[in-house]
């Protein structure tokens, strides 16, 4: 769709009309539309202005990167795209995305990524599913109580928790490079019933502020040992709460210590991701093997990878062995979220048996997921 309207950046006087836009599309209460605008921060917030000079299209481009295999591939999150109710249905949400974009890749990000309450909308402006949100739930009686691990309460903001969550990037798939704003959504509001606690190889963020349940806002387990020191932990809290929820992965390392019943998961929901440049995003990358050279076919463009050791090298033009695909089914091949197999099962990419093999390979990994919704 053409684009006949002008994205601008939102300033200080727009701050009561954006959080009754948050307010009506995603029923936050005027206290949390104005915490959610000062924690990501009044500069990162786009809008579109109606004719009266209000906005009745906003959301948040946040500067981050996921990790993929240990590296950084630069990114935008979408966060929180809301359209007034009198302008849904007349199809911004496509080009304001598309806007949003352009100025995300003119910035240097290589990908975008957001939550999608409409995926076929989200889905014309180029987006796919690429990753996990998921949401385990146990029953504190359920946790295992044998570890002694010592924890200590630290402060929200102790440098620590952001060097042991770095650590638990390079150690998953898709996780974010977590800005300012993130963190800052992370500490929300209710601070009072809010804590940190850190041990040896471990840390938690715990919301107490529910009484029906005890929220894990954060976590990190380096080690068996230390997620099932973690659960016991958790397990002290089993007098005053029966139940305790996290964001954990497909293949969940507190899940990995728990007994065999005991938890279940209580939501699941899927991020979606555009590739901006896919020649920067394929160079960030990181890989799961040593040496490879593959030709990618995406649509009429051809990209040629070679890998040698730590140097990753990415040039347009197609030699040698060649897997051809669509920007859709690229997408998932990017972040793991689906194996170049399954794709060529479902009709979604071709290619010699022993290509799609060394795709696999190259592209090999634990499932993308992050740990927050933005």
């Amino acid at each position: 769709m053409k684009k006949n309207f002008t994205i601008e950046a939102a300033t200080n006087e727009d701050v009561a009309d954006i959080a009754s836009l948050l307010s009506w599309a995603f029923a936050f209460s005027k206290a949390r539309s104005h915490e959610y605008i000062i924690n990501i921060g009044i500069e990162t917030l786009r809008l579109i202005r109606g004719e009266d000079r209000r906005p009745v299209v906003c959301a948040a481009l946040l500067e981050t990167a996921h990790v993929f295999h240990g590296r950084p591939v630069r990114a935008a999150n979408i966060a929180h795209v809301a359209i007034a109710p009198e302008r849904r249905g007349q199809g911004l949400a496509v080009p304001f995305v598309d806007a949003l974009c352009e100025e995300a890749k003119a910035n240097g990000a290589a990908i975008a990524t957001l939550f999608a309450s409409t995926r076929p909308v989200y889905r014309k402006a180029g987006f796919e599913l690429a990753g996990h949100e998921i949401i385990y739930e146990a029953e504190t009686a359920a946790l295992p109580s044998s570890s002694r691990l010592a924890f200590e309460r630290v402060e929200l903001d102790d440098p620590r928790l952001v060097t042991a969550y770095a650590e638990k990037t390079l150690r998953e798939s898709g996780l974010l490079t977590r800005a300012a704003a993130h963190w800052n959504e992370l500490r929300r509001a209710p601070t009072d019933a809010l804590a940190a606690y850190l041990a040896e190889g471990a840390y938690l963020i715990l919301d107490m502020g529910d009484k029906t349940r005890l929220d894990m806002r954060d976590w990190h387990a380096a080690s068996p040992e230390a997620a099932l020191g973690l659960l016991s932990f958790l397990a002290r809290f089993r007098s005053v709460y029966r139940m305790v929820r996290w964001h954990g992965a497909p293949q969940d390392d507190l899940v990995a210590a728990m007994p065999d019943k005991g938890w279940r998961l209580a939501h699941q929901e899927e991020w979606l991701l555009r590739v901006l440049d896919p020649v920067a995003a394929l160079r960030q990358r990181g890989y799961h093997v040593d040496q490879a050279r593959l030709t990618l076919r995406l649509g009429e463009a051809a990209f040629q990878v070679e890998i040698d050791g730590n140097r990753v090298q990415v040039s347009e033009g197609a030699t040698g062995p060649t897997v051809s695909m669509q920007a859709p089914a690229f997408v998932q091949l990017f972040t793991g979220f689906r194996s170049t197999s399954k794709l060529a099962q479902y009709g979604l990419l071709a290619g010699d048996s022993a290509d799609i093999h060394r795709c696999d390979q190259l592209f090999a990994g634990p499932p993308p997921w992050v740990a927050e919704h933005f």
